[in-house]
């Protein structure tokens, strides 16, 4: 361990208004920014909310595909009720479903400065949450209502146990990261993927006597084991072949396993493209000075630092070989896994760099650093513009509540379910669920948008992104199909043509929002 070194009060001042500006402006934006929010976060927040009436994360719009409407087996109740708990208390609204996500993110802030005080000292703690709260993946992660960022507290906090624990002896703490990391499962099933990799940071940064590791592996397992206790008890006590049947669709096939799915040279090419599509391409290659000092700090960190320092980079390395072999969903959402690392990193070799002996060095970490924050501010600003660009969510929802009449049915992407909540509300998804269930269960009823509006009659659809392109007349169904799956495509655009009537085409900063007027008689066909 490093010795303390003596920060001014100005210091401190001048980094607590610099993050509470970020914060202040990451809290002004949450119903903002993104202009529209994406389809997952209207799932998780229907989820969240149908907690806490009945008790289960279900989501409703899914409709009576494999009970996904009443409980679904992968949504813990832990960040149900966490993420619901303002739509529950003040009413369904966007910021209400994402103000939690925010107040986690507050939290992780803390964590973050304490892990690397544990590990280095004050300076260190405080270029590290400065270059956290400034970072565009807290930003975003902050206005999900996915419960990827709680997962992270849970995580980072379990690693700042164990760097907290005294040396040479067992500690309470190591049974406490492990009920950390064991109750994470209940937040997001990647908590059970991510659970050993606190317990090897720690074997890593510490140099024990072999008792000592042995008895407090133990002590964190044993931790583990009532976290995994509880969510079989949750979740598959109660009825194991409805889970079983449930997780062969929602798991088995939108996940399933990537290295068995696309092998390791597939597997790990996905991978890397996740962080190649924050760091690269991203417009402008906005982020990839910030790459490159991830990538710089981590190399001298890993060849030229101590222990520690390696500690911290191993256990990246662990989280992306995880992620290499299982963690099939190939979106940014995980990125914030390992992002407080990366700011941990990027301050610890900032602040070495600082302290070098020759003024060239210090001079040039100065000037990378200080253009790494200028590059996060402006990704904020390029993010802020882009939204306030377009109409408003609030004000395109107005205008979605006046075309679709109380108590209507109608079907559309998640992100539209914060103004559609209280309406007869399918989403989108059902269709695809009940495209897996048929391939999985070939008795079960035809599917397709005919199909399925023949059974839930519906009255409007409102489609965004993918959907509009496929269900507007007045796309190039040749140019959809090359970007989607041709039989979905033509399915989608033969019911719009056989039944749709445009209603109204809203403008957005980025595609239109279609809106479509269903007519003809829906043939009830049982299932």
């Amino acid at each position: 361990m490093h010795e303390p070194i003596a920060v001014s009060a100005a210091s401190r001042r001048a980094a607590f208004l610099a993050v509470s500006g970020l914060l202040l402006f990451n809290l002004l934006t949450l119903g903002r920014v993104p202009e529209i929010p994406n389809a997952d976060d209207g799932g998780y927040a229907a989820a969240a909310y149908q907690f806490w009436s009945t008790g289960h994360p279900g989501v409703p719009g899914y409709r009576d595909v494999l009970g996904l409407d009443r409980d679904i087996f992968a949504f813990g109740r832990i960040a149900a009720a966490v993420q619901g708990i303002f739509m529950w208390r003040f009413g369904v609204s966007l910021v209400n479903a994402r103000l939690p996500s925010f107040l986690a993110g507050l939290l992780l802030l803390g964590l973050t400065f304490g892990l690397a005080r544990r590990l280095w000292d004050e300076r260190t703690a405080i270029l590290s949450v400065v270059i956290l709260a400034a970072s565009g993946m807290f930003f975003s992660a902050c206005h999900w209502t996915r419960p990827d960022l709680l997962l992270t507290v849970c995580f980072i906090g379990s690693l700042w146990l164990f760097a907290a624990a005294r040396p040479g002896q067992v500690s309470l703490n190591a049974l406490l990261a492990g009920l950390v990391m064991g109750f994470s499962g209940d937040v997001h099933m990647n908590g059970f993927l991510l659970a050993p990799i606190p317990l090897l940071f720690w074997l890593l940064l510490r140099p024990e006597a072999m008792r000592v590791r042995i008895l407090t592996a133990l002590a964190f397992a044993g931790g583990g084991f009532v976290g995994v206790i509880f969510w079989v008890g949750l979740h598959y006590w109660p009825d194991p072949e409805a889970l079983r049947l449930q997780a062969a669709v929602f798991g088995g096939k939108t996940h399933g396993i990537r290295i068995v799915n696309l092998g390791v040279i597939g597997a790990l090419c996905r991978e890397t493209q996740r962080y190649l599509a924050w760091f690269w391409e991203a417009r402008l290659h906005r982020n990839v000075l910030e790459g490159l000092a991830v990538l710089g700090c981590g190399i001298w960190m890993l060849w030229l630092g101590g222990r520690t320092e390696r500690a911290i980079v191993l256990a990246w390395v662990s989280i992306f070989v995880v992620a290499t072999c299982l963690m099939s969903n190939p979106y940014g959402w995980y990125l914030i896994y390992v992002w407080p690392l990366f700011a941990v990193w990027m301050a610890r070799g900032f602040r070495a760099a600082a302290a070098a002996e020759r003024p060239w060095q210090r001079r040039g970490a100065g000037i990378v650093f200080a253009t790494v924050v200028v590059g996060y501010l402006g990704n904020l600003a390029l993010w802020t513009g882009q939204s306030l660009h377009g109409p408003s969510y609030s004000t395109i929802a107005r205008e979605l509540r006046s075309i679709v009449p109380a108590q209507a049915a109608v079907v559309a992407g998640g992100e539209w379910w914060f103004a559609l909540w209280d309406r007869n509300f399918t989403d989108a998804q059902h269709l695809l669920f009940r495209r897996l269930e048929a391939e999985v269960n070939p008795a079960a009823a035809p599917t397709g948008w005919s199909h399925e509006w023949s059974r839930l009659h519906w009255q409007f659809v409102v489609a965004h992104a993918d959907e509009q392109r496929m269900l507007d007349p007045e796309e190039p169904i040749e140019d959809v199909e090359s970007s989607l799956p041709a039989d979905v495509v033509r399915d989608a655009r033969a019911f719009s043509l056989a039944h749709g009537r445009v209603s109204r085409r809203i403008q957005t900063a980025s595609t239109p929002v279609l809106v479509l007027g269903i007519e003809g008689e829906a043939n009830h066909v049982a299932r």
